[in-house]
C-alpha cells in the first residue's frame, strides 16, 4: 500500500490532514490561516485565496495539480458568499469540473468564512 501522511508540514495549519492511499490523495480541514497558523484575514476572498494556495502546495507535494482534483466539498459560513466561492473555484480550476458539494453551516471558529475538503487522484 502506497501511504504517505503529513505532506503539509511547514504550512503551520491547525486543522488539516492528508493521506495518499493507492494514488488517492485525501485532504481535509483546509481553512484560511496564513502559514504562521495564527493570522487569518477577515475577507472571504482572502481566506479563499489562502485555502486554494495551500491546496496547490499540498497537491504539488504529492506530484499532482488542480487538474487531478476529483472531488471538492466546501463549507460556507454564509450562503451569500456562494458567488464569490464560484469565482474562486473558476480562478483556480478554469474549466476543470470535479464533483462538487457546497454546504452552508456554522463553522468551528466564527472568523472562518469557508473550509474545504478535497480528493485528488493520479
Amino acid at each position: 500500500m502506497d501511504r504517505d501522511a503529513g505532506l503539509l508540514c511547514g504550512l503551520g495549519l491547525a486543522i488539516c490532514f492528508e493521506v495518499i492511499i493507492f494514488g488517492l490523495l485525501i485532504i481535509s480541514g483546509l481553512n484560511g490561516y496564513l502559514s504562521d497558523g495564527i493570522t487569518m484575514p477577515d475577507s472571504f476572498e482572502e481566506q479563499g485565496d489562502i485555502i486554494w494556495t495551500h491546496l496547490g502546495t499540498i497537491l504539488q507535494s504529492a506530484r499532482m495539480d488542480y487538474q487531478d482534483l476529483v472531488s471538492l466539498r466546501t463549507y460556507l459560513a454564509d450562503p451569500q458568499d456562494d458567488e464569490a466561492n464560484v469565482r474562486l473555484r473558476v480562478k483556480y480550476l478554469g474549466d476543470h469540473q470535479p464533483s462538487l458539494t457546497v454546504v452552508c453551516c456554522q463553522l468551528l471558529d466564527p472568523k472562518w468564512k469557508l473550509e474545504i475538503e478535497a480528493m485528488a487522484a493520479k
